[in-house]
């Protein structure tokens, strides 16, 4: 799989100065899981930018979740924003969340969903087996809720709606990674299976790519690794054997890896919002790819079927086909 060369997001895919990207959203009610900070606040923060009517965000933790609200809310003071703190792995919570949502604001257009959390970068014969299932749940079992939640709403709307999960380790093999790529491999097959089931009901869903970004998966990791012990919560639970040896091997995985601007991933999903890639519905789409590559592509990519999972018979491999 070749992946692109941004690291940022471009004036394609940034309505802080594509003013017509920003109008593409006009009047939407958008949805976004793991708000808190990283991906999840810049994604929100694009969206503030953009004419959406509403922005409705929420987060393990309800201090950081209403810092991206006043954020956002300094950047459209007309927007309206409502917070809340859930484990995205509570189908009841989630499902009162999206229910009330619609309730007050008549309906759901976007969903971004974004929570997470970073495996133990352990072979499976190591790996403390509920942090590895606990790495699976979030991705996946989040990836459902959600959808399950607000599909039956969208289906009842004409205006149909986007779902958007994040997918990025689903199209690797990475050794030590084993949680987190196949619970990422299993929502790029939910955003396919979703497509199908949907598509009729003028519904697109998309499995992305955001990048390599510095954010709290990455940061904890490092501070452990370095044996800093700051207060707060942490990704790392140092009473549990085998944390200290992850966090080095991922700081080491990582070590020569550029990393890109939360705004590269949170532009793609303005642009995945605005309808103007939806032919990629169903689809694993790149961040650190332009716009335009992909509507230049657009051919290729329908005729050979090409950026979503394949069993490839015969070569003992699981991966998705990428002939970039």
């Amino acid at each position: 799989m070749t992946l692109g060369k941004k690291h940022d997001c471009e004036f394609d895919s940034d309505p802080r100065q594509n003013k017509e990207l920003a109008s593409l959203l006009r009047d939407k009610h958008v949805i976004i899981a793991g708000a808190g900070r990283g991906i999840g606040r810049a994604t929100a923060e694009l969206f503030a930018y953009t004419a959406i009517s509403s922005l409705s965000i929420f987060a393990l933790e309800l201090t950081e979740v209403n810092e991206t609200a006043r954020l956002c809310s300094a950047i459209n003071p007309a927007l309206t924003v409502r917070t809340a703190a859930l484990d995205v792995t509570d189908f009841s919570a989630v499902q009162q969340f999206v229910d009330r949502t619609a309730h007050e604001l008549g309906r759901i257009d976007v969903v971004f969903m974004n929570a997470g959390r970073p495996p133990q970068f352990l072979p499976v014969h190591e790996s403390e087996p509920t942090i590895w299932w606990d790495t699976v749940a979030i991705s996946l079992q989040g990836s459902f809720n959600l959808a399950r939640a607000a599909l039956p709403l969208m289906r009842q709307s004409s205006n149909g709606g986007t779902l958007i999960f994040t997918s990025s380790a689903g199209a690797h093999v990475t050794e030590g990674m084993g949680s987190y790529t196949i619970g990422k491999l299993g929502v790029s097959r939910l955003a396919e299976i979703l497509h199908h089931e949907n598509k009729h009901a003028g519904i697109r869903t998309f499995s992305l790519h955001p990048g390599v970004i510095r954010t709290r998966f990455y940061t904890d990791f490092a501070d452990a690794a370095e044996g800093k012990t700051g207060g707060g919560s942490s990704y790392v639970l140092r009473d549990v054997p085998g944390e200290e040896e992850s966090a080095k091997a991922m700081v080491s995985f990582f070590k020569d890896i550029p990393f890109d601007t939360p705004q590269m991933p949170a532009g793609m999903v303005v642009v995945l919002a605005s309808g103007r890639l939806d032919f990629l519905s169903g689809r694993y789409v790149d961040s650190s790819k332009t716009v335009a590559e992909y509507i230049a592509d657009k051919d290729r990519i329908l005729d050979e079927d090409a950026n979503r999972v394949k069993l490839l018979v015969g070569k003992d491999e699981f991966l998705p086909e990428w002939k970039d």
